[in-house]
């Protein structure tokens, strides 16, 4: 038996359905007739086979019989006869399974889904049949029974049973109907119903046994095929059943038929209804299969025809238009029935010029003369022109004959344009060079700016590979990923082979300056970018090399290298020598401020009387030293101070919130020594309540007082001074103006550099050292703010302070380079 649960479990229903069948058909035989009048258990048991494997057979044979013997053992028969009945039954089994199998090609896999499969179920039938009948022959004449009576009497029920039930089980079960036709399908089965129930009621007489047989072809035309042997096969149940009772129109009533005779008749009438109805089920299925399969191929032809980008056109063998596909409206603009019966050297859409070539085409009755391709152009509904490629075919019937002509055209406008602009482009007089490369990395054409720069027409270079231009940076050894270095010679000639797509990574065309040789033998520097060109298949076919000489342009980029170096080297020597210069001024500044505070503090202690009464002429004179001294004092201050805010590695200093009212106020009152016999209007101006900054109050305050001071230094008696303090969008505002002497537009420019005088202060003699408005841009950068100008020559001038607001009172420690703090007096030096 199989290994498969699911055989093994069909085999065991289907041994039950033998021994079943078995015991029934010889329980309900007309007594005291030694044979049943049907035999359903031969169906059951040549399926049983026919559904199996051929390696259980053996044992399966052996159930079978056993399954036969057993149940005429119980149904009373003797012994010998029971064991012969049994041999005889596997017997019938082996040689009908034997055939079906055989016709049905290979066991185990049978489903009878066609006509042509019920053919092995015929001729299985009618082998168990005559099997079965010489097998019992020879058991009842062994066993002094009448051969003949028992024989005539089991074939056909063999045959019968054989039809019916087999089919049942080969059949793939199929109940269900369509929706429309559930109607028809419970009218059918009511009135088989009653065509039965009236034709083996016990009153009918035999003349109306053909009742249930148009119903049983009316469910094998329109029904599923199971549901008609379903139909058979509760027939077959119905009639044997009835005729053993005695009942129905072959009971054999008035002495016309006896028991035997009744059982072989209605056997006989069932395989009359299996023959009649599943065959023609099966075929009408197998029509209603093949009509919808038609139907679905001829869709899928109109709707192949009708989606595809090419005009297709069939004609008969003398050229008359058939068919045409939607394409033809969409690319030409002809509807079918502007082309439709036309012969088709008159279809507008054949060029008049070309007409009397079509019709030589199809003057040829066999159909030889069809060519297969073609370019040429058509016309449109609009009048214009299309190129084209026909591609014709013929079809021909059985006998060899021209039946069919199938044209495709394939509009190729686009393409032929294309083409015609990429040779265009090749042949354009441009400085940039083409060459396209094939797989092998050998040169298959090249434009006009190609053979310019290399000296060579395309004739000297196609097929050659394309290391005998490129001498270095070769083209393969980008592609395969290589760094490319320029001057990097390239591999042989014969060493560029072709690249499979997994050699040639998607990746972004690079340009990169390869060495590409002259005609002449010169070497040229030449920009080159190289593309992979791959099919659709992603397959590579070519490289694209676009190239561009960069010769003179290198040599100037190295020339222009070559200054920037030496520029460079100058910039950092001027650097050094300003480091140098600075660390000269701080250094000096110091040396010079120690002396210089000891001649004013000896000044002092002189004035003073510390070295005795000092006379009105030498108090003239220590107060000339004294004057002079702190003058020093102040431009050495003022060094430091630039050289720390300028150097970035002086003391550092932490940021704290300052109010600039109070340091605005603080600079109002140590200007006030400068008001001193002066005739100015000075006039501040602060905001309510504080305006804080995050910075270094000393240097704040430096830079408050020398806007003050220098505003009244330089602005003459009988004008005005305005200092304003405010806050504008989150940014103080200080702004200092005055009526003064003004800057030149001119010299603007240089106002916050070091040492700068203007003219204007020089003329006039005014002392400075140019040096406070550079302090004050200092400590303002260094704080975060601006400082900017406003002025003109004689017309006064503004300057306008802006520092970040402080975002809160706590101190925020930030080192910041700036100047050590200084006095006061010490920012009262003028620019």
């Amino acid at each position: 038996m199989s290994t498969d649960p699911r055989r093994a479990l069909r085999a065991v229903a289907l041994l039950a359905a033998v021994l079943g069948a078995s015991l029934t058909s010889l329980l309900w035989r007309p007594d005291p007739q030694a044979v049943a009048t049907w035999w359903p258990a031969a169906g059951f048991a040549v399926a049983l086979l026919a559904l199996s494997r051929r390696s259980s057979w053996p044992l399966l044979l052996l159930a079978v019989g056993a399954c036969t013997g057993v149940s005429s053992l119980v149904a009373g028969r003797a012994v010998p006869i029971s064991l012969l009945m049994g041999a005889a039954t596997a017997l019938e089994a082996l040689v009908a399974a034997t055939v079906l199998t055989h016709l049905g090609r290979g066991a185990g896999r049978l489903r009878l889904q066609a006509p042509e499969g019920y053919a092995g179920v015929l001729a299985a039938a009618c082998a168990a049949a005559l099997t079965i009948g010489l097998g019992t022959a020879l058991a009842t004449a062994l066993v002094g029974e009448p051969a003949w009576a028992s024989a005539r009497t089991v074939a056909p029920s063999h045959l019968a049973a054989t039809l019916v039930i087999v089919p049942l089980l080969l059949m793939p079960v199929r109940l269900r109907v369509p929706a429309g036709q559930r109607v028809e399908a419970l009218a059918q089965g009511t009135l088989f119903v009653l065509a039965v129930v009236a034709v083996f009621w016990p009153s009918w007489p035999l003349s109306l046994s053909f009742l249930p047989l148009p119903v049983l072809v009316w469910a094998a035309l329109r029904l599923t095929p199971y549901l008609a042997a379903l139909q058979v096969g509760a027939l077959a149940v119905v009639a044997t059943a009835s005729t053993t009772l005695g009942a129905g129109p072959f009971a054999g009533r008035d002495g016309l038929l006896d028991p035997l005779q009744a059982g072989a008749s209605v056997q006989g009438y069932l395989v009359c209804a299996a023959l009649l109805a599943v065959p023609t089920a099966l075929a009408s299925a197998q029509r209603a299969e093949l009509t919808r399969r038609l139907a679905a191929e001829r869709e899928l032809s109109a709707t192949t025809l009708d989606t595809t980008s090419a005009i297709i056109v069939v004609s008969d063998a003398g050229g008359t238009i058939l068919q045409c596909n939607a394409t033809l409206t969409r690319l030409a603009g002809f509807t079918p029935e502007d082309v439709l019966g036309l012969r088709f050297w008159e279809c507008p859409l054949v060029p008049p010029e070309r007409a009397e070539t079509v019709r030589r085409i199809f003057a040829d009755p066999d159909g030889s003369g069809v060519p297969e391709f073609r370019e040429a152009d058509v016309l449109t509904a609009s009048g214009e022109r299309l190129r084209v490629v026909w591609s014709n075919n013929v079809v021909r019937d059985a006998a060899g004959q021209v039946v069919r002509v199938v044209c495709t055209a394939t509009d190729v406008t686009s393409e032929r344009s294309t083409s015609g602009l990429v040779r265009h482009l090749l042949e354009a007089p441009v400085a940039t060079a083409l060459v396209a490369l094939d797989d092998l990395g050998r040169v298959v054409l090249l434009n006009h700016g190609a053979e310019a720069l290399l000296g060579r027409s395309e004739a000297d270079l196609v097929s050659r590979p394309v290391s005998t231009v490129v001498t270095s940076g070769h083209p393969h050894a980008f592609i395969s990923g290589t760094p490319v270095c320029p001057g990097a010679d390239g591999p042989a000639p014969g060493e560029l082979g072709p690249l499979e797509p997994s050699h040639c990574p998607a990746r972004v065309p690079e340009t990169h300056d390869w060495t590409w040789r002259h005609a002449d033998g010169t070497e040229l520097v030449v920009s080159t970018t190289i593309s992979v060109v791959t099919n659709v298949v992603g397959r590579v076919t070519g490289y694209l090399c676009v190239g561009r000489d960069v010769t003179e342009q290198r040599r100037s980029q190295e020339m222009l290298v070559a200054a920037l170096q030496k520029e460079r080297h100058v910039v950092d020597r001027l650097r050094r020598l300003d480091a140098a210069k600075n660390d000269f001024v701080s250094t000096v500044s110091h040396e010079l401020r120690t002396p210089t505070t000891s001649i004013v503090g000896y000044t002092e202690m002189l004035r003073e009387g510390a070295a005795g009464p000092v006379s009105p002429g030498q108090e003239v004179m220590l107060d000339a030293i004294a004057r002079n001294g702190e003058r020093l004092i102040s431009v050495a201050s003022d060094l430091l101070t630039l050289a720390g805010l300028e150097s970035g590695d002086s003391a550092s200093w932490t940021r704290v919130p300052v109010d600039l009212v109070q340091v605005v106020e603080h600079a109002r009152e140590a200007i006030h020594p400068l008001l001193a016999d002066r005739d100015l209007d000075v006039d501040v101006e602060v905001s309510w309540g504080e305006v804080l900054v995050s910075g270094d109050a000393a240097h704040l305050d430096r830079v408050a007082m020398n806007l003050l001071s220098n505003a009244v230094k330089f602005t003459p008696d009988g004008g005005r001074v305005r200092c304003r303090l405010h806050r504008d969008e989150g940014t103080a505002v200080l702004e200092v103006s005055d009526t003064g002497i003004g800057i030149p537009l001119d010299e603007q420019d240089e106002l916050f550099t070091k040492f700068f005088r203007s003219s204007t202060a020089q003329e006039r003699a005014i002392q400075g050292t140019g040096l406070g408005l550079s302090i004050i841009h200092s400590i303002v950068r260094a704080h975060g703010g601006d400082v900017g100008v406003r002025s003109a020559h004689l017309e006064g001038t503004t300057f306008t302070v802006r520092l970040p607001l402080a975002a809160a009172p706590a101190a925020v420690a930030a080192p910041v380079a700036a100047a050590p703090a200084v006095a006061p007096a010490a920012g009262l030096s003028a620019g």
